[in-house]
């Protein structure tokens, strides 16, 4: 997966390089408790990226997009 950078903190940014690694922060490391359609859509893809029925890619926009509304994309 092309790299994504995400703010876990003010002062931590994280970057993921898989899907394994980025659905483990959707699901456990989320800065919001609000569940949004698009982290919802994320999580969705996460799950079917893993399982061979999207591509990484597809994924990959998912989680930038959430991150984006999240505003923690870095």
């Amino acid at each position: 997966m092309q790299p994504v950078s995400v703010w876990e903190s003010d002062a931590v940014k994280r970057t993921f390089t898989d899907v394994e690694g980025a659905a483990r922060f959707l699901l456990e490391r989320w800065p919001t408790r609000i569940d949004t359609d698009l982290h919802r859509a994320a999580r969705q893809a996460a799950l079917e990226a893993m399982n061979g029925v999207i591509f990484v890619a597809d994924f990959r926009a998912a989680f930038v997009a959430a991150a984006e509304e999240a505003g923690i994309l870095a």
